[in-house]
């Protein structure tokens, strides 16, 4: 059974881009449903193995996919956020991979915010390192699973599902992922290079 991992900080240590107010309710009400999501369906399918059709099969598989991704990813985010202006500048080698398949961090950075800004309803959007590729891409993610890319590596992770960001900034995603970079965690997101290209 999946359990509700702790933030890794208080709920107001990301103000003042991320409120109090936001991460409560995105932690303790929208990330909890999917953790209670999982655990309904691994208890479905415990209780009706070997009598459950394809179709009931299917959808209890689905929506595993659906809640688990939605556990992972909400881990991830909160774990590459830091307070406001504290975080280290980007590794070297991050930098030299960055202007290899971007041009620059800027234009990774942009580039992140632009396909943030876009995606077409709920999602995240994630700079992956992709293996077969040896290279980072960025992935838009509809829900949390449509659009990844399978033994891709999440190097960044940003949630823009409204729970993540309406009580704070309404209709207007493309401020909270302009404000959202002075949180951003390097070294973290800098580690996480290192080990996925080991």
């Amino acid at each position: 059974m999946a359990r509700l991992k702790p933030l890794p900080y208080s709920y107001d240590f990301l103000a003042p881009t991320i409120s109090r107010k936001t991460v409560t309710l995105h932690h303790d009400k929208h990330q909890a449903a999917y953790v209670k999501g999982w655990n309904d369906s691994e208890r479905r399918l415990s209780s009706n193995r070997g009598q459950a059709s394809g179709a009931d099969l299917r959808d209890s598989y689905e929506d595993m996919a659906f809640n688990g991704a939605g556990i992972v990813l909400h881990e991830l985010y909160w774990a590459n956020l830091t307070a406001t202006g504290t975080s280290l500048p980007p590794s070297h080698e991050l930098l030299v991979c960055s202007a290899r398949c971007f041009g620059s961090i800027e234009n990774m950075v942009n580039e992140i915010a632009e396909v943030g800004a876009t995606i077409q309803g709920s999602g995240w959007v994630v700079l992956c390192w992709v293996p077969r590729f040896e290279r980072m891409v960025i992935a838009p993610i509809r829900n949390h699973e449509d659009g990844w890319i399978p033994g891709a590596v999440p190097l960044l992770v940003i949630d823009v599902w409204e729970h993540a960001y309406y009580l704070d900034y309404q209709n207007a995603r493309r401020e909270y992922l302009r404000l959202l970079w002075a949180n951003v965690d390097w070294a973290v997101v800098s580690r996480r290079y290192q080990e996925a290209t080991k």
